[in-house]
């Protein structure tokens, strides 16, 4: 049992998929997402610092991330894995693949990197460039809210809204020093109406650095968190392909 995933690794399946929730949000930012993909099995990533790990400071690097999911996953990697993030996730996802074969632990078959661009271009996504202290976070959280048709209650938005500023702060510290070999794929996914990171700026670049390759699927910037039958056709095909 581990802190690190919502609830226990499943024993049974012929494959794994890790969720990396992006910034600001925990596990159940996955709710929306099935337990399983064919016979594979879905595992919602928990970070510290948020939802039922409250009581823990949040990491202060992407090492520091790396270093905690690895340790909490390793003996669970007995069969076929992905990891796969959306948007501010990716960085984490980059990190926590380069930190496995560092530690020369079974690397995953593959990597799914949604919403976000080439990684050694810098960072993407308006919030990561405004001035932070002039930024009404609350206002963000609740306009995300809003775009994803949820209510939260108004001291957990300011716990959210917390949560969210930590998280991108240490993403201002993200350089891409460490990333995965080429040995791992990596499936690079942009959304037609994604208004945050646009499919034209999430690909250019990603095959210069990785094994990438690209898929445009229907949806703005939040579908992902929707796992559409698209997505999960994508998982399933690319976790069982020869």
């Amino acid at each position: 049992m581990t802190r690190w995933t919502l609830r226990p690794i499943p024993a049974d399946g012929d494959f794994l998929v890790f969720g990396l929730p992006y910034a600001g949000t925990g596990a159940t930012s996955f709710n929306g997402w099935p337990r399983e993909f064919g016979t594979g099995r879905f595992c919602a990533v928990q970070p510290p610092g948020r939802e039922n790990r409250f009581d823990e400071d949040t990491v202060s690097s992407h090492q520091e991330f790396a270093e905690g999911l690895v340790e909490a996953i390793a003996d669970r990697l007995d069969r076929p894995y992905a990891l796969i993030g959306h948007c501010g996730s990716v960085p984490y996802l980059l990190q926590t693949a380069a930190h496995l074969e560092e530690r020369g632990l079974s690397a995953p078959r593959r990597l799914f990197a949604s919403g976000w661009g080439a990684p050694d271009r810098g960072l993407y996504g308006r919030l990561n460039f405004v001035d932070l202290a002039e930024v009404d976070m609350v206002a963000e959280i609740e306009d995300r809210c809003t775009a994803l048709g949820q209510r939260l209650h108004p001291e957990f938005v300011e716990l959210v809204a917390e949560i969210m500023l930590a998280d991108l702060r240490v993403q201002r510290g993200y350089r891409a020093e460490a990333l995965p070999s080429r040995d791992i794929p990596v499936s690079v996914i942009g959304w037609t109406e994604d208004s945050v990171v646009p499919p034209n700026v999430v690909w250019p670049g990603w095959e210069e650095c990785t094994a990438a390759t690209f898929q445009i699927l229907e949806g703005d910037h939040w579908e992902f968190l929707r796992c559409p039958q698209a997505l999960r056709d994508l998982v399933e095909h690319e976790m069982t392909a020869p």
